[in-house]
């Protein structure tokens, strides 16, 4: 998803080959920090103490989330171009800010797949979860036209999984930032996808603002900071970043101007096609629903089962 050209194109990835080759131990290549929801103004954000900024671009950062209740969850977030993924590192490195996203959401919710790496979720998890002649017919192809897993396949993941989720394919944008904004408030998570068009009050201001992508780009909004900055598990690196590349930090207005929705709505590949096939973002509830009015304002949005 990152805007990219690959010359061999007879290279096949072979799925069955993801066997964590990198001599280096997962542990030595992953720090963990702890950020802890609090309530305030009625909203919930994420506090932390002062994180050692290197951490944050190691090859996996383990982001532990406290809930108030005494629960937690864990988010690995992994980096893309590691390459610690095996057979899959090229793969990942080009393709793989969905299924790292994927992964870190499949961590945190269910405890089975806590120990899973995003390699594991394409070889384990997608080729279970999803029809086995859409998993075949796109690994099978170069790596250069091997897709990422699209928005409506990883709804369906999780949906598998059991864990809760609501799709929004098409939508409006300023009902959509309210509705994010209240569901980032209740302290879940968002996972959404952007593209390097940049929009300003519906309007396209740039065709190649490369800021969040590339060409296309999955990530995950984690939930708030006591600023009411959008803290991202993302999986790329960008220069403007710095040493704070695994959760950057951006206002959900900014986040939404590069945010697009779903064009062609009763399209259900589970593998990225067209920009007019794919879009908008995932509703996950990692602690529990919304209550009933926020419910309402949601299901008037074009959701997809």
């Amino acid at each position: 998803m990152l805007g990219w050209r690959y010359g061999d194109g007879d290279k096949r990835m072979n799925r069955d080959q993801s066997k964590k080759q990198d001599p280096m131990n997962q542990a030595q290549r992953a720090a963990e920090i702890t950020l802890q929801m609090k309530l305030h103004n009625n909203y919930f954000y994420l506090s932390s103490d002062e994180t050692d900024e290197s951490l944050l671009a190691l090859p996996c950062l383990r982001v532990r989330i406290e809930h108030p209740d005494g629960r937690s969850r864990i988010y690995p977030v992994y980096r893309q171009n590691a390459m610690i993924y095996g057979e899959l590192s090229d793969y990942i490195k080009h393709h793989g800010c969905a299924c790292c996203s994927l992964t870190s959401v499949l961590a945190a919710m269910r405890r089975s797949l806590s120990q899973n790496m995003p390699q594991d979720t394409i070889t384990q998890v997608e080729k279970t979860r999803l029809p086995r002649w859409e998993y075949e017919k796109n690994y099978d192809k170069p790596l250069s036209r091997q897709m990422p897993v699209s928005l409506y396949g990883i709804s369906q993941i999780l949906q598998k999984e059991s864990i809760s989720c609501r799709l929004v394919a098409s939508f409006d944008r300023q009902e959509a930032m309210e509705i994010i904004d209240r569901h980032l408030s209740s302290g879940n998570p968002v996972i959404f996808e952007t593209s390097r068009i940049r929009y300003r009050n519906r309007m396209i201001v740039s065709l190649n603002d490369r800021r969040y992508a590339g060409s296309y780009h999955t990530m995950v909004m984690l939930g708030y900071d006591s600023r009411k900055r959008v803290i991202c598990a993302d999986s790329a690196d960008r220069d403007w970043a710095g040493q704070r590349q695994r959760l950057k930090r951006a206002e959900l207005s900014e986040l939404m101007n590069y945010m697009f929705p779903q064009k062609n709505t009763e399209d259900n590949r589970v593998y990225f096609h067209k920009r007019k096939n794919n879009g908008g973002f995932i509703l996950v509830y990692a602690w529990e629903r919304l209550d009933n009015m926020i419910q309402k304002n949601i299901d008037k949005m074009n959701f997809i089962p």
